[in-house]
Parts: structure tokens; sequence; C-alpha cells
């Protein structure tokens, strides 16, 4: 059916508007977008030249996850994309992001036991009707054959909105502000942590410590967009 229908009413392209047939993009605006190249290992923050490696500012101070990886560049048009998909329920947006977070994933090699997208606040999601992580993370769990556990981790309280916010104020917004919900089974050894967009890493630090104190041994960042710190 759904073949049918791209027949029938062919899609037009996200970026420029043209023409798509069965795909979300045009063949010259996929190939155009900003697909991150060499990153840290630990930040996915650009270092060229350098794949695989480590930066100096992940030397002298270690993140709390043991890697990352991410799919893009948050410059246009993936900004774009992203904001479409988190505000204006674009879900044709988020299905280009999580595609190509999934090759990304692939290319990396190692996967963890479970994947976990960082949740949204009741009041925001009901206010937003979903969870942008979450649909990304049920879309990587499909193509990689893992289990998504949306009830492992849980937002304790409301916050306010990061955007805006300088990188000392974004940890102290999100301080305490998930914790990782205790059960009778085991817990994962392993958990990929999944985010649309990863800025300061305030919110996806605060949300690993959380699980790496519920007895998680190692979590790792999957990340569609990795922006410059403000």
């Amino acid at each position: 059916m759904e073949a049918l229908l791209d027949i029938l009413l062919p899609r037009h392209c996200l970026v420029c508007g043209q023409f798509a047939g069965a795909r979300n993009l045009c063949a010259g605006c996929a190939a155009e977008l900003p697909r991150a190249g060499d990153y840290c290992r630990c930040c996915a923050l650009p270092l060229p030249g350098n794949p695989g490696a480590v930066c100096g500012t992940c030397l002298r101070a270690p993140p709390p996850w043991e890697g990352a990886v991410t799919a893009f560049d948050y410059r246009y048009p993936v900004r774009q994309l992203v904001q479409r998909f988190k505000f204006n329920r674009s879900l044709a947006s988020g299905a280009v992001l999580a595609a190509e977070l999934s090759r990304a994933v692939r290319r990396a090699g190692r996967l963890p036991e479970v994947i976990v997208p960082v949740p949204l606040h009741g009041w925001r999601f009901f206010g937003r009707g979903y969870n942008q992580a979450d649909l990304i993370a049920r879309r990587l769990g499909r193509d990689l054959g893992l289990r998504v556990d949306t009830g492992l981790l849980r937002r304790r309280r409301r916050t306010p909105a990061q955007s805006g916010l300088d990188a000392v104020q974004r940890r102290r917004n999100v301080r305490g502000a998930f914790r990782a919900v205790r059960r009778r089974a085991p817990l994962p050894r392993s958990v990929a942590l999944v985010d649309d967009v990863m800025t300061t890493g305030a919110t996806l630090e605060a949300c690993t410590r959380a699980l790496l104190r519920a007895g998680v041994r190692s979590v790792v960042l999957w990340v569609a967009a990795r922006a410059p710190p403000p």
C-alpha cells in the first residue's frame, strides 16, 4: 500500500520542495546533508584528520559515558529538520534523522544491550504529544534488533528549556532532574542513550550519571546531530 501511495502521490523533498518520489529527500539534497566527519569518540565534536581519537578536553576531564556516535553536524538543513521534527510534528524529518543515525551506529560497530531514549517530563510530553528521542530510539531498535526500554529512565522534575542557557546554566538546570527506575529484574549492563541533538551534553550527562548510580555499567551516546557548544 505504501509503495502504491508513493507512485500515486510522490513525496516532496523536505529541503528543496522538489518531487522526491518514494523518499523524503531528493537525491541532491540527501547527498549534501552535513554528515559528521572525523570526531572525538567521547564527545563527538569535530576532530578532522583524527578518526577515533579523543580530544584534549575529554582527555583532561573524561565524560561519564564511554563513547558517542553522531550522524550529522547541527547546521543547515539538519537544524531545520530537527526543529520541524521536535516542534512541528514532522515525522518525515524524524525518519531522515533516525535512518542516518542508524547507519552511523552500524559503522561504529559495537552494540549495547538496551536502547534508552532521553525522557520528557509528563507535562511537556502532554503538550507535544510525543517524545522525539523515543521515536528515534524505536527506529534504531527495529533496525538493529535491540530492545528499547522507555521506562528505565524518568525525568523527576520539570525543567526550563535548555535553549538560551550557557553550559554552566544547563548543568545546573538538569542537576538531579533524572532518575533510573530500580526493578527486581537485573539492570542492563550496557545502554545506548538516545537524543536528537547534543549541545553541551548537560542533559545527557545527567541521564548517564542517573543510570550509572542505579547500577548500569556502561553508557554510550547516540545522537542524531552534534551542535557546537554555545
